[in-house]
């Protein structure tokens, strides 16, 4: 039995919609709901995947300001860094659609909030040998909660904030991508371990939206002791390139390449739509449309 998920009258605007926000998409625009119709969602997905980063919702232009804003290299430090692997983040938030991802609201494009990158580079160092010998080295850096029978009663704000990774605009061409995760154990999970997981169980295909390409991390630290700038990026790349972020990071999932990207340079939608227009108009290279 299907399961009507969005209204009738509001059908026909999400099948004509040339564009969309994949946000809106996943939280609002799967139809219906049935057991027996699997291609549906498939379909659904990959209309989601298949959305480019338009300038509909002017995401370059954002970009460039959020980079041009955190330039200081005395308060903030930029981090771009590849993925190696594709990234699940914020898979809980697709409702009936089984399957999420973190999106920005105002411009329908891939992040990862800061208090998850925050939470993943406290973990790798608050468990390693130098988070053993130096915990007042990790308390300075990432701050304290509130304990009356401690030290810090009413906590200790972290010298270092960790803000939102934005997706690098340009680094794919899709950002979003369809990815298949097959469950071996159908019974098992779904019955919370009550039902044995045997090798004879039958794997179902099921189809998540991942995340691809590069992202710029934003560290902010006091203008007086950069040095905490400097230790916070190596603990990021640390933990970013041994731990992961995100969902399924044990099955290799959610990992970036330690080596820092070069930051492309600044982007105007206008120059590059109209030398697009004026290479297929001439039939000529953009590079000698450029010169």
């Amino acid at each position: 039995m299907a399961i009507q998920l969005m209204r009738a009258a509001l059908r026909p605007l999400y099948r004509a919609a040339n564009d969309a926000h994949p946000g809106l998409l996943i939280q609002r625009g799967f139809e219906e709901h049935s057991e027996e119709n699997k291609e549906a969602k498939t379909a659904h997905l990959q209309r989601v995947c298949g959305i480019q980063p338009g300038d509909f919702y002017r995401y370059r232009n954002a970009y460039q300001r959020w980079r041009t804003a955190t330039a200081d290299p005395l308060r903030f430090r930029q981090l771009e860094l590849a993925l190696e692997s594709r990234l699940f983040i914020g898979l809980t938030g697709g409702g009936m659609l089984e399957t999420g991802c973190a999106i920005s609201h105002s411009y329908g494009m891939p992040y990862i909030p800061g208090s998850s990158v925050k939470g993943v580079v406290r973990a790798h160092v608050g468990g390693s040998r130098f988070g053993h010998e130096h915990p007042e080295i990790i308390n300075e850096l990432f701050g304290v909660d509130a304990d009356p029978d401690k030290e810090h009663p009413q906590g200790l704000s972290g010298l270092v904030t960790f803000h939102d990774a934005w997706w690098v605009p340009g680094s794919v061409d899709h950002p979003l991508v369809e990815e298949i995760v097959t469950t071996h154990h159908l019974d098992y999970y779904g019955n919370e371990g009550q039902t044995p997981a045997t090798d004879f169980d039958s794997p179902i295909p099921n189809a998540q939206i991942a995340v691809q390409g590069r992202f710029l991390f934003v560290l902010k630290g006091p203008r007086s002791t950069p040095g905490w700038l400097d230790l916070a990026e190596k603990m990021l790349i640390a933990a970013l390139s041994s731990r992961g972020i995100g969902a399924k990071t044990r099955t290799g999932y959610g990992l970036f390449d330690s080596e820092l990207q070069k930051p492309a340079g600044p982007v105007c939608a206008w120059v590059n739509a109209t030398i697009e227009r004026l290479t297929q108009q001439n039939k000529t290279k953009p590079e000698e449309m450029l010169r």
